[in-house]
């Protein structure tokens, strides 16, 4: 007997000193016991705190909520799991997570519960500074004049902002298959992909221009830039995405290159309509010269008797004539060639992808998707800068209007750098376009030859002048597939060679 009240003793005095609110209550709910801790917590006394008296304690807001949830697990046994406010013994009020579990006999009925209630009042108000920190960072975000997204490290989508929903006219679930939805344009998607691909692998900075359809199906261009977000290992856990709107930008560009375009045009037929005239007025004088001593030459020989001396020296005369000719032809093939090269030592690789950062605004506006494929280690040329520049520059506006009517297949141009043999490099470009005949292909390079209902004939024909210029070949070939390669060779610099 004196044991088991010993017992009791300590158990009270446990339950009266644990940092808790504890309380008990008969299986109807009327409370017989709250800890000293609840008391203490409420100013409130055993008897005005026990049966329902506890309820007083309750703000005024939860009460009937409370005790509507009270009497539902009285009814089914079920645990207690709720949370309240509780007034302490100042006056305000804090949370506090209520819990309860029912003690049953073996026959299942309920004999008794117990009961804690756990100050959360900190937690509370924890999690609502957290949520006014997203909501406000959330109202940042959606006014940001961007389209922002949030990706996981492999580039999975995990948040977008309104604005970027409003643009695309759909919900955050189905934007996770953006690139399975059409939301980027057909002609760009592969170049998305392969961009994002690389710098995911590489933990790079993702930055890349391509088309994005609206809602109402119109495609605009977007600057996309993607930065990776690192933990302290340096291991990248998220990426940030901002889609910035430069279609008005694009157009501009694409206006200032039509019009520099058209202006070049006006240049080349100004030019063309001046070389036209100097021919014409150069070798005209020549030619009227051979024409009338052809005929006096004529008159002499059909003389009876002929007149073999003065047909002689009217044959001289027809002689000087052509020579005149002749030299007329040389001077103005030395001026159309520019044949006075000024040779340095020339990257080719670096030449090349300043004609490509040249030839880009119209290149995408032909829907024209470039892919180069410099070769590393490509020794020096000796060579003109400026000529070879224009060699290539002509064969990727010749690749690009190639493929100007294709719309079966992605226009894809490809720029490739490589060695042939030991001595020489060697520039191709390949296009998808109509092909060559093998009549056009004996033809190409012939002066004013060509397949193009607005082409001079020109170009060809000069670039072939400067590669053999620079003692090297211009060539073109049938593809295995659809379009052609138009290649040249040029030799090293002796000193560039590498072994």
């Amino acid at each position: 007997m004196q044991v088991s009240f010993i017992v009791g003793c300590n158990l009270a005095a446990i339950i009266n000193t644990i940092p808790t609110a504890a309380w008990t209550t008969r299986p109807d709910g009327y409370c017989d016991f709250l800890n000293q801790v609840w008391l203490d917590y409420a100013d409130m006394t055993a008897e005005q705190a026990h049966g329902w008296g506890w309820a007083d304690a309750i703000h005024p807001d939860d009460r009937k909520k409370l005790i509507e949830e009270w009497q539902s697990c009285l009814t089914s046994g079920t645990p207690v799991d709720t949370e309240a406010r509780i007034r302490r013994f100042d006056g305000s009020y804090r949370w506090f997570l209520i819990r309860g579990n029912p003690l049953r006999d073996e026959s299942g009925n309920v004999l008794k519960w117990y009961g804690i209630c756990i100050d959360i009042e900190d937690h509370k108000r924890g999690e609502e500074a957290l949520r006014a920190r997203e909501l406000s960072w959330r109202q940042i975000v959606d006014n940001i004049p961007g389209l922002v997204a949030t990706t996981g490290a492999l580039g999975e989508v995990e948040f977008l902002n309104r604005q970027t929903l409003e643009y695309f006219g759909e919900t955050s679930e189905k934007l996770k298959n953006w690139a399975l939805i059409d939301v980027v344009h057909p002609d760009d998607l592969p170049q998305v992909i392969e961009a994002r691909k690389k710098s995911i692998e590489a933990g790079q900075i993702y930055e890349i221009e391509h088309r994005c359809r609206r809602a109402d199906g119109i495609y605009r261009w977007f600057q996309v830039r993607g930065l990776p977000v690192r933990d302290a290992q340096n291991k990248v856990t998220a990426w940030y995405l901002l889609l910035t709107d430069i279609n008005d930008r694009k157009k501009a560009e694409e206006e200032l290159s039509r019009a520099h375009s058209e202006l070049a045009h006006v240049t080349r037929i100004t030019t063309l309509n001046a070389l036209t005239a100097s021919i014409a007025h150069e070798i005209k004088q020549p030619l009227a010269a051979l024409i009338i001593n052809a005929s006096t030459c004529l008159r002499w020989l059909n003389a009876d008797p002929p007149n073999v001396d003065e047909a002689r020296e009217t044959v001289q005369r027809i002689v000087r004539a052509g020579n005149r000719a002749s030299d007329v032809i040389t001077r103005l093939r030395a001026l159309y060639t520019n044949k006075e090269f000024t040779l340095e030592p020339l990257d080719l690789n670096a030449a090349t992808q300043e004609v490509i950062a040249l030839s880009l605004s119209d290149l995408q506006r032909n829907r024209v998707i470039l892919k180069s494929e410099l070769a590393d280690g490509l020794p020096l040329v000796n060579g003109d800068r400026v000529q070879l520049q224009q060699v290539i520059l002509n064969l990727v506006r010749n690749a690009s209007d190639a493929m100007g009517l294709v719309d079966d297949r992605p226009r894809e141009l490809l720029i490739r750098t490589e060695r042939e043999g030991a001595d020489r490099v060697c520039l191709r470009v390949k296009d998808v376009g109509h092909g060559l005949t093998p009549d056009a292909a004996d033809k190409l390079f012939q002066a004013f030859y060509t397949t193009k209902t607005d082409g001079m004939g020109i170009g060809l024909h000069v670039s072939q002048s400067i590669i053999e210029g620079h003692h090297g070949r211009l060539w073109a070939t049938a593809n295995d597939g659809p379009g052609a390669t138009f290649s040249f060779a040029i030799p090293c610099r002796a000193e560039g060679l590498r072994t």
